[in-house]
Protein backbone atom coordinates (compact mmCIF):
# COMPACT_ATOMS: atom_id res chain seq x y z
CA UNK A 1 0.00 0.00 0.00
CA UNK A 2 2.60 2.25 0.99
CA UNK A 3 4.88 1.47 -2.11
CA UNK A 4 1.69 2.29 -4.57
CA UNK A 5 1.12 5.26 -2.74
CA UNK A 6 4.80 6.57 -3.23
CA UNK A 7 3.99 5.45 -6.74
CA UNK A 8 0.75 7.74 -7.34
CA UNK A 9 2.77 10.68 -5.69
CA UNK A 10 5.50 10.50 -7.88
CA UNK A 11 3.12 10.31 -11.20
CA UNK A 12 1.71 13.43 -10.03
CA UNK A 13 5.31 15.46 -9.64
CA UNK A 14 6.28 14.09 -13.32
CA UNK A 15 2.95 15.19 -14.76
CA UNK A 16 3.11 18.78 -13.28
CA UNK A 17 6.57 18.77 -14.14
CA UNK A 18 5.39 17.96 -18.11
CA UNK A 19 3.00 20.57 -17.65
CA UNK A 20 5.23 23.33 -16.91
CA UNK A 21 7.28 22.54 -20.16
CA UNK A 22 4.33 22.50 -22.12
CA UNK A 23 3.92 18.61 -22.12
CA UNK A 24 1.54 16.60 -21.46
CA UNK A 25 1.38 12.27 -20.77
CA UNK A 26 0.09 11.93 -24.56
CA UNK A 27 2.51 14.16 -26.06
CA UNK A 28 2.97 18.31 -26.53
CA UNK A 29 0.77 20.57 -24.62
CA UNK A 30 -1.28 22.87 -27.66
CA UNK A 31 -1.19 26.21 -26.61
CA UNK A 32 -3.50 28.79 -28.86
CA UNK A 33 -2.25 32.29 -29.07
CA UNK A 34 -5.69 34.45 -30.29
CA UNK A 35 -2.86 36.80 -31.56
CA UNK A 36 -0.39 34.66 -33.35
CA UNK A 37 -1.15 36.30 -36.67
CA UNK A 38 -0.18 39.42 -35.70
CA UNK A 39 3.73 37.96 -36.46
CA UNK A 40 2.66 37.23 -39.90
CA UNK A 41 5.21 39.06 -42.08
CA UNK A 42 3.53 41.94 -44.20
CA UNK A 43 2.00 40.57 -47.27
CA UNK A 44 -1.11 39.97 -49.48
CA UNK A 45 -3.51 38.20 -47.65
CA UNK A 46 -2.58 38.32 -44.08
CA UNK A 47 -5.01 38.60 -41.15
CA UNK A 48 -4.04 40.81 -38.87
CA UNK A 49 -7.19 41.72 -37.33
CA UNK A 50 -7.47 43.68 -33.66
CA UNK A 51 -3.32 43.74 -33.93
CA UNK A 52 -1.51 46.98 -32.75
CA UNK A 53 0.70 48.14 -35.83
CA UNK A 54 1.64 51.77 -34.48
CA UNK A 55 4.42 54.24 -35.95
CA UNK A 56 5.27 51.24 -38.83
CA UNK A 57 6.96 51.89 -41.76
CA UNK A 58 5.31 49.64 -44.51
CA UNK A 59 5.81 52.21 -47.94
CA UNK A 60 5.10 50.07 -51.31
CA UNK A 61 3.69 47.08 -49.44
CA UNK A 62 1.40 44.54 -51.49
CA UNK A 63 -1.51 43.99 -49.12
CA UNK A 64 -4.68 43.18 -51.50
CA UNK A 65 -7.12 40.95 -49.84
CA UNK A 66 -6.01 41.44 -46.30
CA UNK A 67 -7.85 41.37 -42.95
CA UNK A 68 -7.15 44.85 -40.63
CA UNK A 69 -10.95 44.74 -39.31
CA UNK A 70 -10.04 46.83 -36.17
CA UNK A 71 -6.34 46.64 -36.46
CA UNK A 72 -4.80 50.32 -34.87
CA UNK A 73 -2.71 51.57 -37.85
CA UNK A 74 -2.16 54.62 -35.80
CA UNK A 75 0.42 57.43 -37.26
CA UNK A 76 2.28 54.60 -39.30
CA UNK A 77 3.38 54.76 -42.66
CA UNK A 78 1.68 53.10 -45.30
CA UNK A 79 2.23 55.46 -48.36
CA UNK A 80 1.65 53.67 -51.73
CA UNK A 81 0.60 50.48 -50.07
CA UNK A 82 -1.55 48.17 -52.31
CA UNK A 83 -4.90 47.36 -50.48
CA UNK A 84 -7.09 45.83 -53.07
CA UNK A 85 -9.73 44.15 -51.75
CA UNK A 86 -8.73 44.22 -48.29
CA UNK A 87 -10.73 44.81 -45.12
CA UNK A 88 -10.23 47.97 -42.76
CA UNK A 89 -13.72 48.26 -41.41
CA UNK A 90 -13.20 50.04 -38.17
CA UNK A 91 -9.32 50.18 -38.13
CA UNK A 92 -7.83 52.54 -36.82
CA UNK A 93 -5.77 55.45 -38.99
CA UNK A 94 -5.24 58.33 -36.59
CA UNK A 95 -2.30 60.16 -38.20
CA UNK A 96 -1.31 57.34 -40.43
CA UNK A 97 -0.63 58.27 -44.41
CA UNK A 98 -2.09 56.32 -47.08
CA UNK A 99 -0.58 58.85 -49.85
CA UNK A 100 -0.69 56.91 -52.67
CA UNK A 101 -2.28 54.01 -51.36
CA UNK A 102 -3.83 51.65 -54.22
CA UNK A 103 -6.92 50.25 -52.45
CA UNK A 104 -9.65 49.27 -54.77
CA UNK A 105 -13.50 47.67 -53.72
CA UNK A 106 -11.62 48.08 -50.14
CA UNK A 107 -13.83 47.91 -46.54
CA UNK A 108 -13.06 51.58 -44.61
CA UNK A 109 -16.34 51.52 -43.12
CA UNK A 110 -16.68 52.68 -39.97
CA UNK A 111 -12.56 53.51 -39.97
CA UNK A 112 -11.11 56.21 -37.38
CA UNK A 113 -8.95 58.69 -39.01
CA UNK A 114 -8.29 61.91 -37.94
CA UNK A 115 -5.85 63.98 -39.81
CA UNK A 116 -5.17 61.15 -41.67
CA UNK A 117 -3.58 61.43 -45.67
CA UNK A 118 -4.93 59.48 -47.92
CA UNK A 119 -4.01 62.43 -50.93
CA UNK A 120 -3.39 61.44 -54.62
CA UNK A 121 -4.54 57.32 -53.54
CA UNK A 122 -6.66 55.68 -55.63
CA UNK A 123 -10.10 54.39 -54.09
CA UNK A 124 -12.65 53.49 -56.69
CA UNK A 125 -15.05 50.82 -55.80
CA UNK A 126 -14.51 51.55 -51.52
CA UNK A 127 -16.95 51.67 -48.98
CA UNK A 128 -16.18 54.48 -46.68
CA UNK A 129 -19.37 54.05 -45.33
CA UNK A 130 -20.30 55.57 -40.89
CA UNK A 131 -16.37 56.33 -40.90
CA UNK A 132 -15.03 59.01 -39.02
CA UNK A 133 -12.44 61.04 -41.41
CA UNK A 134 -11.71 64.52 -39.65
CA UNK A 135 -9.21 66.82 -40.55
CA UNK A 136 -7.88 64.55 -43.29
CA UNK A 137 -6.90 65.14 -46.49
CA UNK A 138 -8.05 63.47 -49.67
CA UNK A 139 -6.51 66.06 -52.30
CA UNK A 140 -5.51 64.57 -56.15
CA UNK A 141 -7.24 61.46 -54.25
CA UNK A 142 -9.31 59.06 -57.59
CA UNK A 143 -12.97 58.67 -55.35
CA UNK A 144 -15.40 57.06 -58.31
CA UNK A 145 -18.04 54.18 -57.36
CA UNK A 146 -17.15 55.49 -53.42
CA UNK A 147 -19.93 55.18 -50.93
CA UNK A 148 -19.37 57.49 -48.15
CA UNK A 149 -22.99 57.54 -46.50
CA UNK A 150 -23.56 58.64 -43.01
CA UNK A 151 -20.13 59.27 -42.18
CA UNK A 152 -18.17 62.66 -40.57
CA UNK A 153 -16.15 63.99 -43.05
CA UNK A 154 -15.41 67.41 -41.42
CA UNK A 155 -12.73 69.64 -42.03
CA UNK A 156 -11.57 67.40 -45.03
CA UNK A 157 -9.59 68.47 -47.96
CA UNK A 158 -10.80 67.64 -51.09
CA UNK A 159 -8.94 69.64 -53.63
CA UNK A 160 -7.91 68.43 -57.03
CA UNK A 161 -10.15 65.28 -55.95
CA UNK A 162 -11.98 63.24 -58.73
CA UNK A 163 -15.36 62.16 -57.50
CA UNK A 164 -17.37 60.33 -59.45
CA UNK A 165 -20.78 58.07 -58.68
CA UNK A 166 -20.14 58.78 -54.68
CA UNK A 167 -22.48 58.23 -52.11
CA UNK A 168 -22.19 61.17 -49.39
CA UNK A 169 -26.20 60.77 -47.81
CA UNK A 170 -26.61 62.42 -44.49
CA UNK A 171 -23.02 62.67 -44.26
CA UNK A 172 -20.97 65.55 -42.35
CA UNK A 173 -18.87 67.50 -44.77
CA UNK A 174 -19.00 70.97 -42.21
CA UNK A 175 -16.22 72.83 -43.15
CA UNK A 176 -14.93 70.60 -45.83
CA UNK A 177 -12.67 71.86 -49.07
CA UNK A 178 -14.45 70.79 -51.99
CA UNK A 179 -12.48 73.74 -54.53
CA UNK A 180 -10.80 72.51 -57.52
CA UNK A 181 -12.38 69.15 -57.26
CA UNK A 182 -13.22 67.49 -60.41
CA UNK A 183 -16.63 65.95 -60.08
CA UNK A 184 -17.31 63.28 -63.36
CA UNK A 185 -20.50 61.55 -62.37
CA UNK A 186 -23.21 61.50 -59.87
CA UNK A 187 -23.01 62.12 -56.60
CA UNK A 188 -25.86 61.75 -54.18
CA UNK A 189 -25.91 64.23 -51.63
CA UNK A 190 -29.33 63.93 -50.09
CA UNK A 191 -29.16 64.94 -46.02
CA UNK A 192 -25.74 66.15 -46.76
CA UNK A 193 -24.50 68.24 -43.86
CA UNK A 194 -22.91 71.30 -45.61
CA UNK A 195 -22.18 73.71 -43.19
CA UNK A 196 -19.39 76.30 -44.13
CA UNK A 197 -18.44 73.66 -46.79
CA UNK A 198 -16.73 75.31 -49.43
CA UNK A 199 -17.88 74.93 -53.09
CA UNK A 200 -16.88 77.93 -54.88
CA UNK A 201 -16.60 76.97 -58.74
CA UNK A 202 -17.24 73.74 -58.25
CA UNK A 203 -19.39 71.94 -61.01
CA UNK A 204 -22.53 70.52 -58.63
CA UNK A 205 -24.85 70.00 -61.91
CA UNK A 206 -24.96 66.19 -61.42
CA UNK A 207 -25.55 65.95 -57.93
CA UNK A 208 -28.93 64.95 -57.09
CA UNK A 209 -31.13 64.86 -53.28
CA UNK A 210 -29.24 68.85 -52.73
CA UNK A 211 -32.03 71.27 -51.55
CA UNK A 212 -31.70 75.16 -50.76
CA UNK A 213 -31.16 74.48 -47.05
CA UNK A 214 -28.43 72.52 -47.55
CA UNK A 215 -26.66 75.44 -49.88
CA UNK A 216 -28.00 78.63 -47.88
CA UNK A 217 -25.86 76.87 -45.50
CA UNK A 218 -22.28 76.32 -47.56
CA UNK A 219 -20.52 78.07 -48.98
CA UNK A 220 -20.40 79.03 -52.90
CA UNK A 221 -20.31 81.96 -55.06
CA UNK A 222 -20.94 82.75 -58.67
CA UNK A 223 -19.09 80.40 -60.35
CA UNK A 224 -20.69 77.19 -58.60
CA UNK A 225 -22.93 75.44 -60.79
CA UNK A 226 -25.85 73.97 -59.47
CA UNK A 227 -28.33 71.14 -60.65
CA UNK A 228 -31.96 72.24 -62.74
CA UNK A 229 -33.80 73.92 -61.10
CA UNK A 230 -31.92 75.03 -57.95
CA UNK A 231 -31.17 78.73 -57.35
CA UNK A 232 -27.96 80.08 -55.77
CA UNK A 233 -29.20 81.41 -51.86
CA UNK A 234 -28.83 85.12 -50.91
CA UNK A 235 -26.20 84.22 -48.24
CA UNK A 236 -23.60 83.67 -50.81
CA UNK A 237 -20.47 83.90 -51.13
CA UNK A 238 -19.62 83.43 -47.34
CA UNK A 239 -17.47 86.45 -45.28
CA UNK A 240 -14.02 85.44 -45.85
CA UNK A 241 -13.51 85.17 -41.83
CA UNK A 242 -16.28 82.21 -41.85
Amino acid sequence: MKRNTVFIKSKLILFSVLNVFGFTLAGPLQVTDAHASCDTTAGTGIDWQDCRKRNLIMTDTDFSQSNFSRTDFASSDLRNVILDKSDLTKAVLVRASLEGAHAHEASFSGVIAYRTKFGSGDYSGSNFDKAEVIRADFSNAILKNTSMAKGEFSRVAFSGATLGDVNLDYSNLARSDLRESKIVGPLSMSGTFLFRTRLEGVDLSSVTGLASWQLEMACGNADTKLPEGIQAPSTWPCDEED
